[in-house]
């Protein structure tokens, strides 16, 4: 299978020059809270991870659907994927939200968390329950999300999604994991650098501005 990490909106992309923007211009930092609380900000960058209901495990196919998903709204700029890893019953990924518009008041809004899972876990669900001939839930309700607050953060959640299928012992040291995606695996296989531990994030596609804890 392959991923195609072709973006088809370039607007949103070019407006992440904005990290010098004054505070009117962005929207605040918003807090939410369900059975977990959840904070965005904006040009954050999150570590999230989600598991299936009940903790099924999903099939190849399945797999293929909900990795379909995650590339999709990466496609449409809903968000910049750095890394995502469809496990067999979890998903882990991290990206950065993408400008959605300007409301009536000139605000700058991004996409939010919320949005952008209910997307992917709908989107997926929906594929996986056709192909399973059933309806009901795919995904358990709740997601778990971490701001990213320095680089070095950044790099050590990059290398863990990276290596989690060799750490998590579902193939072997010498295997390829074909649910894997960052931006330089454009065939979605896993390329010998994230078996090695030196898979890192492209410098052209992380943003270098410094984030303040």
């Amino acid at each position: 299978m392959k991923a195609n990490a072709t973006n088809p909106s370039g607007s949103a992309r070019a407006a992440r020059a904005v990290s010098g923007a004054s505070p009117e211009t962005l929207q605040a930092i918003s807090y939410s809270k369900r059975r977990l609380p959840h904070f965005e900000r904006p040009w954050g960058k999150y570590a999230v991870a989600f598991s299936t209901h009940n903790r099924r495990h999903l099939s190849a196919i399945e797999k293929d659907h909900v990795l379909q998903s995650l590339l999709h709204s990466h496609e449409y700029n809903q968000y910049e994927l750095f890394v995502g890893c469809v496990m067999p019953d979890h998903v882990h990924l991290l990206f950065e939200p993408q400008i959605k518009e300007e409301n009536d008041q000139g605000r700058t809004v991004f996409w939010s968390l919320g949005e952008i899972l209910h997307g992917i876990k709908s989107s997926s669900a929906h594929r996986i329950n056709k192909v399973r001939g059933v309806s009901g839930p795919v995904w358990e309700r709740e997601s778990f999300d971490r701001l990213i607050r320095s680089e070095a953060d950044l790099q050590e959640k990059f290398r863990y999604i990276c290596r989690n299928p060799w750490d998590s012992g579902v193939v072997g040291s010498g295997e390829d994991y074909l649910w894997l995606w960052t931006p330089d695996i454009s065939s979605a296989r896993a390329p010998k650098s994230a078996r090695e531990g030196a898979c890192a994030p492209r410098k052209d596609r992380v943003r270098q501005d410094k984030i303040e804890i």
